[in-house]
């Protein structure tokens, strides 16, 4: 349940089945409004009490973002477990990030407590970063949400509506939601089968959401052209005026800045497959969703004459397969010059664009739903691009 008010705080509650496939005797869920730049925007997000199988269990909070819930005994390999909590959300002003209230306007992401369980590894405790950037690690889930807004608000989700303030999801890796008063259009898309893709404008963002929509609609045929179907029915696109020239990615929904659609679109709807289809741990293996993304951006949209004007310092190259916990305390310009910008040249830099092409289409089909790392990334290159280990090598690429 989540409950949008005019004003003051979001409030609901989150009930979650998880069945772990490796045993453990505790639960984490990360916080992520208590991160160090959402906190100095003003978020702030409280949980609990936890309850697990009728009983309150206890908790710990080892760092803000970390809620880690004690089990009183083990939880088997294979073993579901039902566990609730009420949470409440301050939200920060206008601010360009994934939380905020902007005048009618409200933006949902990474807003409520999220299980972070990697399959086959267990639980992901990577630290927040303070920059604008993700660490999070979510397997994929079957969401249903029931959510309360504002007379007369439209919202825009992940999945999409099945009923009066009911909204669902299936196989995805988060929930995401915006709420406000748009300015909508809803065209198809073929990718190959049908999506419906929805762009929602807010007042005063200057931006067309005829034009989003379009440009949306124009790269998800592409990209699932290249890389593989887009395996969601719809696609939904916020443009709000406080993001500026930000985007932000989740799992079917989108939300852009009114002055960055020209240059962020298809790097957001490449998320869709690179981050969203294919997961990765974010604060592990950055370059699986930023790089990847950068370059369909760089193929479809031809901006490799902009990305050749960057900096390419050669000492900088073997970094672009560092975690977070790197680039924490350097300039973010270093952080997007290794992870964005040459995690995009390290593929072009393979040669043979159409062997990349088809290697990318085996690296999202063989880990479709699932969390990649950068060694299942290069044994899909290495098996089809002659100086795939090489290259790799040079660009600081993890074989294992």
């Amino acid at each position: 349940m989540v409950r949008i008010p005019a004003i003051g705080d979001v409030t609901g509650t989150v009930r979650v089945r998880f069945t772990p496939d490796r045993p453990t005797r505790r639960l984490v869920f990360r916080e992520w409004p208590n991160g160090p730049l959402q906190a100095r925007e003003g978020a702030h997000l409280d949980a609990g009490p936890v309850r697990a199988r009728g009983l309150t269990v206890t908790v710990a909070h080892p760092d803000p973002t970390t809620l880690v819930v004690r089990l009183p005994r083990t939880l088997a390999a294979g073993e579901p477990i039902d566990v609730r909590m009420p949470y409440r959300l301050r939200l920060p002003g206008a601010v360009p990030d994934r939380l905020a209230r902007s005048g009618g306007t409200v933006r949902l992401g990474s807003f409520y407590p999220v299980l972070a369980w990697e399959p086959g590894v267990g639980w992901d405790t990577d630290p927040p970063t303070p920059l604008l950037a993700e660490t999070s690690s979510t397997p994929t889930a079957d969401f249903e949400v029931r959510i309360a807004a504002p007379a007369g608000d439209r919202l825009l989700t992940t999945g999409g509506a099945a009923g009066p303030g009911r909204y669902t999801a299936t196989a995805v890796r988060d929930f995401a939601i915006a709420a406000g008063r748009f300015q909508t259009f809803t065209t198809v898309a073929h990718a190959p089968g049908p999506v419906r893709v929805t762009a929602a404008v807010e007042r005063g963002a200057g931006a067309s959401a005829q034009d989003v929509a379009y440009r949306a609609q124009a790269a998800l045929q592409a990209i699932s052209a290249r890389y593989g179907p887009y395996p969601w029915p719809a696609l939904h696109l916020a443009v709000v005026p406080a993001l500026g020239r930000v985007g932000i990615e989740y799992p079917t929904m989108i939300f852009l800045g009114g002055e960055g659609i020209a240059r962020t679109t298809t790097h957001e709807v490449a998320h869709q497959w690179f981050y969203s289809l294919v997961g990765n741990d974010q604060g592990r293996d950055p370059v699986l969703d930023e790089g990847l993304a950068t370059y369909v951006q760089a193929e479809l949209d031809e901006i490799w004459p902009y990305l050749d004007t960057l900096p390419d310092p050669r000492s900088l190259r073997h970094r672009t397969g560092q975690p977070m916990t790197f680039w924490r305390g350097r300039a973010r310009n270093l952080y997007a010059l290794a992870v964005y910008a040459d995690g995009a040249r390290m593929l072009r830099a393979l040669g043979h664009p159409a062997a990349v092409t088809c290697a990318l289409r085996r690296y999202v089909a063989a880990n479709a739903y699932g969390i990649a790392t950068q060694a299942d990334l290069a044994r899909a290159l290495e098996a089809g691009v002659p100086e795939a280990r090489r290259v790799l090598a040079a660009y600081g690429i993890q074989h294992r």
